[in-house]
């Protein structure tokens, strides 16, 4: 960690950040729910717990820094929370959905956008339709932020009054969650709305996270000798790189826990700088920096292409084409996202920075 002249830096998170989003990306670039490109998918056995590691990241960066605010004015200033989570999410966020219906507009298809269900996406519900796969196409994926932001809307508030007990009230609601998770599925199945429900809202996840951030920040000595212990950084980073080999044969009551606690594992050998692989470079840090703004567009970039893809009606060798693909997605959303971040998103980060209690440096320093 450098924390010079009141600013923090995380080392690695951007990297993880980029690991997540483009996990993302390649796992949605097949997925009939956001295009069709006229081929056979290819599905490549690599890691696909993206969001469950963005869940973590952010638990432990939020809590992370509500606690050096706490430190620094004996108190975390809830409304300045606020505001900046709204100018770091809400701009691009609703940009996207704007976007999506003047597209889908075009093309004749809003009445598949235009439907009683984008009151959920407006108000950052998106994970309730998702539990019944009666999302909408381009927005599904919204679920996660809505999860989030639902996070937000008590987690600042414990951080706030807990005082001392910060710790066990992480504990209690991360074990609570995951009890009432595994709960309704005896009582009710895995395929009840409930269960699912419980699944879907990964709160415990972003508690692992939370708890992380508390014992990281208490140097805590088991914690920190267990997490970032160097033997066990390369177990899990071997374990989580084939992912995509193992993860159907963990049974999913218990998936994406165990990737939750890989991703804690991953976060403290970044922070700690006792990784297996050191993700703090000028590339990881460029794709992590515009990660949120890959995530949000990618859907509507995959539905464009392969709509545009379909009419050139190519004759290559389908796995040629499809290496293509992957390639021109992963690419064509960077480059998207990188003018979303640089011509939308900064300056709203710029007014973000003027709520600041304690200064967040995401990148690396030139």
């Amino acid at each position: 960690m450098n924390n010079k002249q009141n600013t923090i830096h995380l080392t690695g998170l951007n990297g993880l950040r980029a690991i997540a989003a483009l996990s993302v990306v390649i796992g949605h670039t097949f997925q009939d729910t956001f295009g069709n490109w006229g081929i056979a998918g290819l599905h490549l056995p690599i890691f696909r717990g993206g969001v469950t590691l963005f869940f973590v990241i952010s638990g432990f960066l939020i809590t992370y820094l509500l606690l050096q605010e706490k430190k620094k004015i004996n108190d975390i200033k809830i409304g300045a929370f606020y505001m900046r989570r709204i100018l770091r999410i809400w701009p691009i966020y609703y940009l996207y959905i704007f976007v999506c219906i003047l597209v889908l507009a075009i093309l004749g298809l809003s009445d598949t956008i235009l439907t009683d269900k984008l009151w959920y996406y407006i108000f950052f519900a998106a994970n309730i339709p998702f539990l019944s796969s009666t999302g909408i196409a381009m927005l599904v994926h919204f679920w996660s932020i809505g999860v989030e932001e639902q996070f937000y809307l008590f987690w600042p508030w414990l951080a706030k009054f807990s005082k001392r007990y910060l710790l066990p009230i992480i504990c209690t609601v991360g074990i609570l969650w995951f009890g009432l998770k595994i709960g309704s599925w005896i009582a009710f199945t895995n395929q009840s709305l409930i269960y699912k429900f419980f699944n879907v809202t990964k709160f415990h996840c972003m508690m692992l996270g939370a708890l992380g951030a508390v014992l990281y920040d208490k140097n805590h000595k088991m914690y920190l000798t267990i997490f970032s212990n160097k033997i066990g950084q390369i177990a899990v980073w071997t374990i989580f790189l084939l992912s995509g080999f193992w993860g159907d044969y963990v049974p999913a009551i218990i998936r994406e826990e165990i990737i939750a606690v890989m991703s804690l594992f991953l976060i403290t050998g970044q922070v700690c700088n006792t990784c297996f692989i050191n993700l703090e470079n000028k590339a990881c840090d460029y794709v992590g920096k515009i990660s949120y703004g890959i995530y949000v567009i990618h859907p509507l970039l995959i539905f464009i292409s392969s709509y545009a893809y379909r009419q050139l009606d190519l004759d290559l060798p389908i796995l040629l084409q499809q290496i293509g693909i992957y390639i021109y997605v992963i690419v064509a959303t960077i480059f998207v996202a990188n003018l979303s971040y640089n011509y939308v998103e900064k300056p709203f980060l710029k007014l973000k920075h003027k709520f600041a209690i304690v200064r967040s440096q995401t990148s690396i320093k030139k």
